[in-house]
């Protein structure tokens, strides 16, 4: 929230946030730390690391947290843990604070000062001063105790260093061609977002400031694949549907292979298509090939081909930067330098009620409960940044042209359309009602626009569940007794269904620590026979808890159209040359989900924030946006 005096040409920014402020930075313990078993939300718990999850089990809060295990021991991320060094605004924060953000093993977890820091490669497990080599690779895992690749294999028949070679070569022999078309996909696609960075940083031209999400892709030369299915992408690339099948038959749809397609008759090989891609969307989005679309597709599979890293201490501490930076800069400034600038709160906002002149911000008053709202302020803009479907938040707006300001409208969050038809029809619709038809509070006849699907649609379902002392059944898994699984184990399609989980990694395999994503809770039985009977619960996190979720649901592409950056515009609202803005940071999440999709939303909205206010002034060549 940003309120402007005219002394200073920012007065102040204010973050309210449902989840309180860890503690500190890397080694301090952060938020929800503990949880031997999980409560009636399915999320909380107590015991192993003394404390509950402090954030409101009924509020979304962050979609980043870690967990810290009893005794001041491991950091474990809790959601995706993965940064791609191509990420150049996550690397750009890093960068910018060096002595609190620190890089960390890809796996998202920090083992801290303790003497195991690489026990998942080498483990004495005896105690008589034998090493033995530990879970390495990862698997695609069929269910029924079938694997589709395996690659832990090569680490344990051949020296570590052979590892990765062996691997990338084992790769290219199963996939083959295929392998380097979607190489080549994600290659150029890397390419034309790159495009973005220079956009962001220009502050000049007014081309490069983007009202929405989609004028971002069309400039990128990415509208395409973000309105099409993953499903559909692929076919456009030539790639084979399953091992039995052509490209794609010559109608798209992959007819019967023949003869001619020598690959089905060598032995390991097998698809990309329905084995690596699929299970990779299904670890990173929780979504098929057909739910997800092409954008998003190519941005999951983009940090397989290169650097990755992890967030010493967790990805939560990229916000508590962002603050550190703020406040360092507007400290420095020579406005009030004393006054402090950028502040956190820890508030839950339930209701935002636009006026002529600002938007007013209220929480439910705990103190007398059932009595009504108390105000947290009045400020000129405010930026949601939360999934408009879970922030639980009412917007309203006070009756127009002095009239009784109790009165309360909802906010056109849509923005409003003109209704031209006497009959109360337009040319777009045929079928609103009578009361649509009617004048609003202007007097004029129009009425809200109706929100897009993205607006609208539920997010995806996923829980983490981390457990320690765990001791995996190798039958179960169809692996002889001796044979370790893979470290980071990713599920088909069918194994998701028959084992009710898409991704299982081993943390540590000396302390049996073990992170699972799946769709819904784990049952006791569940657990037992992935993590055998002694297992531990570490840990559970219901993303979003029964309001929310953790992804988008991509819908195929269908879902790919959004709401603006600028949510509502006072000032259009109440024909006035300035007025109140309410602006949307998540509205990027249509087409893509991921912490540096994310910085990109907040930039291209920091940016227009900024226009608004005055802070810069581009120059306005041309108004279309044309392609960079």
């Amino acid at each position: 929230m940003i309120a402007v005096t005219r002394d200073c040409l920012l007065d102040e920014i204010v973050v309210y946030d449902v989840s309180p402020p860890p503690g500190g930075g890397p080694g301090d313990r952060p938020p929800g730390a503990g949880g031997a078993t999980p409560g009636e939300d399915g999320r909380r718990g107590s015991g192993v690391g003394g404390s509950s999850d402090p954030r409101p089990g009924d509020w979304q809060g962050s979609r980043v947290a870690s967990v810290m295990l009893g005794g001041g021991g491991a950091v474990v991320e809790l959601g995706a843990s993965i940064v791609y060094e191509g990420n150049r605004l996550v690397v750009e924060m890093m960068d910018g604070d060096p002595s609190f953000l620190r890089r960390a093993d890809p796996t998202g977890m920090s083992l801290g000062g303790h003497d195991d820091q690489n026990d998942y490669d080498d483990y004495d497990e005896k105690g008589d001063g034998k090493r033995k080599r530990g879970p390495s690779g990862f698997g695609i895992y069929h269910g029924d105790g079938e694997w589709l690749l395996n690659t832990s294999r090569f680490s344990r028949y051949y020296p570590s260093f052979l590892g990765s070679t062996l691997e990338s070569l084992y790769l290219l022999w199963r996939y083959g061609l295929d392998l380097f078309r979607i190489r080549r996909a994600v290659r150029l696609a890397v390419t034309s977002f790159d495009a973005i960075y220079a956009a962001l940083d220009d502050t000049e031209h007014e081309v490069t400031y983007f009202d929405g999400p989609m004028e971002i892709w069309r400039a990128m030369g990415l509208s395409g694949p973000a309105l099409s299915s993953f499903h559909d992408y692929l076919d456009g690339l030539g790639l084979r549907r399953d091992a039995t099948m052509e490209s794609n038959g010559g109608d798209g749809g992959g007819g019967p292979a023949g003869w001619w397609d020598w690959r089905r008759w060598i032995p390991g090989t097998g698809c990309l298509r329905s084995e690596l891609l699929s299970a990779i969307a299904l670890n990173t989005y929780n979504q098929d090939l057909y739910q997800m679309n092409g954008l998003v597709g190519l941005v999951s599979y983009a940090p397989a081909g290169g650097e990755i890293f992890s967030v010493e201490g967790g990805n939560h501490l990229l916000m508590e930067s962002a603050l550190r930076q703020a406040r360092k800069t507007y400290e420095s400034s020579s406005c009030e330098p004393s006054r402090r600038r950028v502040q956190r709160h820890q508030k839950k906002v339930t209701t935002v009620v636009a006026s002529e002149d600002s938007l007013e911000l209220f929480e439910d008053d705990d103190d007398a409960p059932g009595s009504g709202k108390k105000s947290l302020g009045k400020y000129d803009v405010v930026i949601l940044a939360a999934p408009l479907q879970q922030c639980r938040i009412r917007f309203l707006v006070e009756s127009p042209m002095g009239l009784d300001d109790a009165v309360l409208h909802d906010m056109p969050l849509g923005g409003i359309e003109e209704n031209l038809d006497s009959e109360g029809m337009t040319s777009s619709s045929s079928s609103l009602s009578s009361s649509s038809s009617a004048s609003n509070e202007h007097g004029h006849r129009s009425f809200a626009s109706i929100l897009p699907p993205s607006a609208t649609a539920p997010y995806t379902s996923v829980v983490t569940t981390l457990v320690s002392n765990a001791t995996l059944n190798s039958s179960h898994f169809g692996l002889r007794g001796d044979e370790l699984l893979p470290r980071s184990v990713l599920v088909s399609e069918r194994g998701k269904a028959l084992e009710g989980i898409t991704t299982l990694t081993i943390l540590s395999h000396k302390r049996g620590l073990i992170k699972t994503f799946s769709s819904e809770t784990l049952s006791t039985d569940k657990r037992n026979a992935l993590f055998g009977a002694n297992h531990v619960v570490e840990y559970v996190q219901v993303w979003g808890g029964r309001y929310g979720g953790a992804t988008p649901s991509f819908g195929g592409g269908r879902n790919s159209e959004s709401l603006p950056f600028l949510l509502y515009d006072g000032a259009k609202h109440w024909g006035k040359g300035d007025g109140p803005a309410l602006y949307y940071v998540n509205a990027i999440e249509s087409a893509v989900a991921a912490i540096e999709i994310s910085a990109i939303g907040a930039k291209s909205t920091a940016k227009l924030v900024a226009r608004r206010l005055g802070l810069t002034s581009p120059i306005d060549i041309d108004k279309d946006h044309e392609e960079l």
